[in-house]
């Protein structure tokens, strides 16, 4: 689970997400079971933490707020028996190995490639090309809203009266990686990346972060290591492979 899906989680629980980006998560964890598992495991601890936590910081603070007050009045008082707070070790344990365990989790994607540190961020503002209009601004909608299968349907739509639109091909390829769809999204970047559009680098680059989702790190720096000084990714690509 990485930065990105924790932080998600985060905003989905606390109520921070659009209602777009909210559906589109609901959607994943209806289809991606392990993100819902690991949705589950974040949702319950977070839970847990929560609720001690916070009682154990509120018991501590109204303890700091009387021994204030006793040591600021100046009158004589006499003697109180000092007391003992007992904190209770498990809640502190499990804070502690939730700080360990995230804290594992975020160095380990310090120090080894993610594809979710390199996956497509932004918006897409697609050129329209024919007269279907609607499909160009579905598509759009369900890109930048995380709803790729839709868009999918969508970029399928306009495909089918232009199949070499090449920026819808290249949308389409990058949508086919986040839906998993990988033996599509790697025939569609091949294609571009052998001929001669604006897509052609990218679609390079991209081919590349398809295989470092599926794990297959060799066939990644293959890719990686093809691809030309020119390319708008170059830099990124050598510190990709460094990392690998």
């Amino acid at each position: 689970m990485d930065e990105k899906t924790i932080l998600l989680f985060d905003d989905y629980l606390q109520e921070a997400l659009s209602p777009e980006a909210k559906k589109a998560l609901e959607l994943r964890l209806q289809t991606e079971p392990d993100l819902k598992d690991a949705f589950t495991i974040f949702r319950d601890l977070n839970e847990h933490l929560s609720h001690n936590l916070s009682e154990e910081r509120t018991t501590f603070k109204g303890t700091l707020k009387t021994l204030a007050d006793e040591h600021l009045d100046t009158s004589v008082m006499p003697k109180k028996e000092v007391k003992v707070i007992r904190f209770k070790p498990l809640r502190y344990l499990v804070a502690a190995c939730a700080v360990i365990l995230f804290g594992a989790i975020f160095w380990t994607q310090m120090q080894n490639a993610s594809y979710s540190d390199y996956s497509f961020e932004g918006t897409i503002d697609l050129i329209e090309r024919g007269e279907d209009a609607s499909a160009f601004a579905k598509a759009e909608k369900d890109f930048n809203n995380g709803l790729y299968s839709d868009a999918i349907v969508s970029f399928d739509a306009i495909l089918a009266s232009d199949p070499n639109n090449t920026q819808v091909l290249f949308y389409k390829g990058i949508a086919s990686v986040e839906t998993e769809n990988y033996v599509d999204a790697e025939q569609i970047f091949v294609n571009l990346s052998t001929g001669n559009s604006i897509f052609k680098y990218k679609a390079q680059w991209y081919n590349a972060l398809n295989f470092l989702k599926q794990g297959d790190v060799d066939r990644c720096k293959q890719i990686l290591l093809s691809l030309p000084q020119e390319a708008e990714n170059y830099k990124e690509a050598q510190k990709l492979l460094k990392k690998l």
